[in-house]
């Protein structure tokens, strides 16, 4: 192996993946990267993931629209009053509608925004520890060594039988 900062190990089966994840995690190393051609809860079990933070994005989108929905009828209806047999001036029934719609049009939005800020997207550039082998038929664990950790990190990975290893 050339001398390199981490290691990327390449593995064909997800429960592979998985417990080189979990045996890496045991050791202390918490710094990984995975890639895996398929969307796999256990791998995010293994990594110790829950749940995205995309929801309170979603959230805070939904509360803002709906509040945005009452004030704007709210305050239109007091800036331009208009009695109509005499019911009173600010009332929410009427102001459903437009707050729903704007609570369903700020979620997505928000979901959208918190999406993209969360996936660091648009990624111009691929992360230096991809393989294309990780869209196809592969899973892949890059795990960030210290200098002086490094055999503790290839000690573990060798553990888990990976199909390949190399410095990255």
């Amino acid at each position: 192996m050339t001398e390199g900062t981490g290691l990327v190990a390449q593995y064909g089966s997800l429960g592979a993946a998985t417990r080189a994840i979990e045996k890496l995690r045991a050791a202390g190393f918490n710094d990984l990267e995975v890639f895996s051609p398929i969307p796999a809860p256990e791998l995010e079990e293994a990594m110790d993931i829950h749940g995205s933070p995309v929801r309170r994005w979603a959230l805070i989108g939904g509360v803002t629209g709906c509040l945005t929905g009452l004030l704007l009828t709210s305050l239109t209806s007091l800036a331009y009053p208009l009695i109509t047999q005499g019911k009173p001036i600010v009332a929410i029934q009427p102001f459903i509608v437009i707050m729903f719609e704007l609570t369903i049009l700020l979620t997505g939005i928000f979901a959208l925004l918190g999406m993209l800020v969360h996936g660091r997207l648009p990624s111009l550039r691929l992360s230096p520890h991809y393989r294309r082998e990780f869209s196809e038929d592969r899973f892949g664990v890059y795990v960030e060594t210290e200098p002086h950790r490094r055999g503790e990190a290839e000690e573990a990975i060798a553990a888990t039988e990976p199909l390949e290893v190399e410095a990255s």
